[in-house]
């Protein structure tokens, strides 16, 4: 690590901003909020870049001919520190209280050719770290976590009074709440939402039509989306009123 240039990083766009002929390319979040902030967006078309596989054969071809390849360096104890902290498991404690100083607006400019090991850790490692927090735990409030919340929104908005396809609804939910990951995942995760056999849900808020998993195997045995039907169960509206539709705060994703 202590080499110069040893590891690096080639840095492709995460947004692209398109309006008419016009293209505006970002490589962070922090980047495309800046300039959000600062210009009216209207008309401009706004694509979320999630890996390579979203890129072109063109783009690739202008990645390449422009490398934008940007090499770390150590500072010694400070960078030897700071790559233990994220990954040693005993220091916990550690990345809570680097994770309680968690700044949105912070991000790591690679404008410059060479970033240390602290900044890359810093300022955009801490993103990651974050958003798998936002993933992974519960909110206090409901219990729902990213997820189970997209599904939700989706549900509302679909008013999904009426049976449907696991399989077809997860589309549903790509489509309208910008789910960034797999399809796999976000299927159990509409599956987990409908079990209702001991141990699975205090209340659960869709309603299973088909074999969605048993006590015995903790719900593994469920049977393909394919196969299952599910809707809103009527006790969910009254959870979450729809007369509070209008009052809770909407987020921005994928530039809509």
């Amino acid at each position: 690590l202590s080499i110069p240039g040893f590891i690096g990083f080639m840095n492709t766009p995460i947004l692209k901003a398109r309006k008419g002929s016009k293209e505006l390319i970002f490589y962070n979040d922090g980047e495309y909020n800046a300039w959000k902030e600062a210009n009216d967006t209207k008309g401009w078309k706004v694509k979320y870049y999630k890996g390579l596989g979203t890129s072109t054969s063109k783009e690739f071809k202008e990645y390449f001919a422009h490398k934008k390849v940007v090499r770390f360096s150590s500072t010694g104890e400070g960078s030897r520190d700071a790559i233990d902290m994220v990954f040693n498991k005993k220091r916990a404690n550690d990345r809570k209280e680097w994770l309680s100083g968690y700044d949105r607006e912070l991000y790591l400019d690679t404008n410059h050719e060479e970033v240390t090991y602290e900044q890359f850790i810093g300022r955009e490692m801490i993103h990651f770290s974050k958003y798998d927090c936002d993933r992974s735990i519960p909110n206090l409030i409901d219990g729902l976590k990213t997820s189970l919340r997209k599904i939700l929104f989706t549900a509302f908005k679909r008013r999904l009074t009426n049976e449907i396809k696991v399989a077809q609804f997860s589309g549903s939910v790509s489509e309208i709440s910008c789910y960034h990951h797999g399809e796999q995942s976000l299927n159990g995760a509409i599956v987990g939402m409908a079990q209702n056999f001991v141990g699975s849900n205090n209340i659960n808020l869709l309603e299973p039509k088909g074999q969605f998993g048993t006590r015995l195997q903790g719900g593994e045995d469920s049977a393909s989306e394919r196969y299952i039907f599910t809707q809103l169960t009527k006790v969910t509206r009254c959870i979450f009123p729809e007369a509070d539709d209008c009052v809770l705060t909407y987020l921005n994703d994928d530039g809509t």
